[in-house]
């Protein structure tokens, strides 16, 4: 006998090889699917021999002329489009290919190409295309002369001291400078890197680098050593006018002082002549013992040690009221 199939059941599955087939054809269809075509497609990527194209950058080096100076603008570097299998292509790194050598020692002027034969490419490469396909080139003697050191100084040291210009020594303080005869001969000096002066007040030595202009040779090596003095700042300046006060009388107020105001100027460190005209400067009028007038030589009170003085006019004439 047989039993009722219970109702909405599934049909048994299929034995066999049939049966199995089924199953690995259609069960998770929609994932074997995907791995398929993701299969087919690596396949494709990794076996396909189309070329490809790719550009990439070569360095350039110059051989010059004996004595020359290559004063054209100078190429560094040319832009090339290399064709080759995608296997190749992909594997690809520019910096396995060495720099193109321009041969210039027999060239007097002109333009020169870059040869194809020039770029050197990895098996299973070709060039398509270079770029620029010829450089210009023009030259110059190369000349050497010797030219001073010339330090460079920047900032402001502490108010009231500067740099003595006249004191600043280079060791070296000249150097022997090589390049093309037009540049050579129009240089007068090699700076060195700023030294910077901010907030100092006394003398200090340091090292520096020099700084040639572009295509300059500098037949030294190393720093070079400055030596920068700084003292305290002197200037001459007007104190303005000060009251003339009679001095040796017992009534100095029956004089009559013609002018009775005077011209200060002071001279000395700026610090000091600043102290001096903060605390104000007296002028005074000496009278001689038994004077009855006449003209009298001024003098001043007491003033910070370095400053001078100067009185406009240094004298005055006294007479009784």
């Amino acid at each position: 006998g047989w039993r009722k199939r219970a109702a909405g059941a599934s049909p048994p599955a299929p034995r066999g090889v049939r049966g199995w087939l089924r199953r690995a054809l259609l069960d998770h269809l929609p994932v074997k699917a995907l791995a398929l075509l993701l299969t087919l497609t690596v396949f494709l990527l990794v076996n396909s021999d189309e070329d490809r194209e790719i550009q990439a950058r070569i360095g350039v080096a110059y051989v010059l002329p004996e004595g020359k100076v290559l004063v054209s603008e100078r190429i560094d570097e040319v832009r090339v489009t290399i064709k080759g299998p995608w296997r190749r292509i992909k594997r690809f790194d520019e910096r396995e290919i060495d720099r193109i050598t321009l041969d210039l020692s027999r060239v007097v002027a002109g333009e020169v190409p870059i040869p194809a034969t020039a770029v050197r490419l990895p098996d299973g490469l070709s060039l398509t295309s270079i770029t620029p396909r010829a450089v210009r080139v023009a030259f110059e003697n190369r000349i050497d002369r010797v030219v001073e050191v010339a330090p460079v100084l920047a900032g402001r040291p502490v108010h009231g001291f500067a740099v003595a210009a006249d004191g600043i020594k280079t060791d070296p303080p000249r150097v022997r400078v090589r390049g093309a005869e037009g540049v050579i001969a129009a240089l007068g000096q090699v700076r060195t890197q700023e030294i910077s002066t901010d907030g100092r007040r006394q003398s200090f030595v340091t090292e520096v680098a020099l700084l040639p202009p572009d295509g300059v040779d500098v037949d030294w090596k190393g720093p070079v050593r400055v030596t920068v003095p700084l003292a305290e700042q002197l200037v001459t300046q007007s104190a303005g006018t000060a009251r003339v006060i009679v001095v040796g009388d017992a009534e100095p107020g029956r004089w009559r002082v013609d002018p009775a105001e005077v011209e200060v100027e002071l001279t000395g460190g700026v610090l000091a002549v600043e102290r001096a005209i903060a605390a104000g400067v007296e002028v005074r009028a000496p009278l001689p013992p038994g004077a009855r007038g006449g003209t009298v030589r001024l003098v001043t009170g007491d003033l910070p040690p370095g400053v001078g003085v100067a009185l406009r006019p240094p004298e005055v004439r006294l007479r009784r009221r």
